[in-house]
């Protein structure tokens, strides 16, 4: 028996009120072919009592991690679980619309080469929306691309709760590094390097909210793994230095 068409990965620490919010938003979905994989990495506010309502529910299930391990740890968990043909992700600070896996599965029927997809979004800050993750005119490169073009938001302005990769991309190219805390930039630098075609969604179908607790304010942290996703993305010296 085959499997959703999206496995969507939803890793969470200590963030029971918007994690609340964010399943909330999974659960609205129009496009029902996926299955929710919830990982709770050790969490000790109320995040067990949330994740809780929807252990039992059809489509969804609950990871619990007894000691806090890391995002990339959790997020591989769940990977190493899911059984859908798109591993998709949702950050637990994060939201989507409605109808952001119906326009993602628009996307792969359109684009079926396409192994790594992302969409615009909608930015919130301080209760806010301040703007789109970029303008829908701009140009965008898409099928096979350099694996710099994941460093940096000058050729690919992606979030990871904007992203869906196929399965098939991990097997190939392997599991996010979890000795990198703070960016998801390796893996996708790997991936798009490995040949994994990009496909864009101009749309914005999620909201990307920005927050004083997040990982990705560490800006020296993100600085030095930004230099090993270079080296992954198999970049020339004079792209390296210009990304540098």
């Amino acid at each position: 028996m085959s499997g959703p068409l999206f496995s969507v990965i939803l890793p969470t620490y200590n963030r029971a009120r918007m994690v609340r919010t964010a399943l909330k938003t999974v659960d609205w979905q129009t496009e029902r072919d996926f299955e929710c994989l919830v990982v709770d990495d050790g969490s000790t506010d109320a995040t067990a009592e949330v994740t809780a309502r929807y252990a039992a529910r059809s489509g969804f299930a609950v990871i619990r991690s007894e000691r806090n391990r890391g995002m990339h740890a959790s997020r591989n968990a769940a990977i190493e679980r899911a059984t859908g043909r798109f591993i998709t992700f949702l950050d637990s600070d994060d939201l989507w619309l409605p109808g952001r896996l119906a326009a993602f599965r628009r996307r792969v029927e359109a684009a079926p080469e396409a192994g790594f997809i992302f969409s615009n979004a909608w930015v919130l800050r301080y209760g806010r929306i301040i703007g789109t993750l970029f303008p829908s005119e701009r140009a965008i490169p898409e099928g096979r691309v350099p694996g710099a073009f994941a460093v940096g938001d000058a050729q690919l302005p992606y979030v990871t709760t904007n992203v869906a990769i196929a399965r098939a991309a991990f097997d190939a190219h392997g599991l996010f590094r979890t000795e990198m805390r703070t960016l998801d930039t390796e893996l996708f630098a790997r991936v798009l390097a490995g040949g994994v075609p990009v496909a864009a969604i101009r749309q914005p179908l999620s909201v990307r909210r920005l927050h004083d607790g997040q990982l990705t304010d560490r800006y020296e942290e993100n600085f030095q793994e930004a230099m090993v996703a270079l080296e992954s993305a198999k970049a020339s010296a004079p792209e390296r230095a210009v990304l540098r």
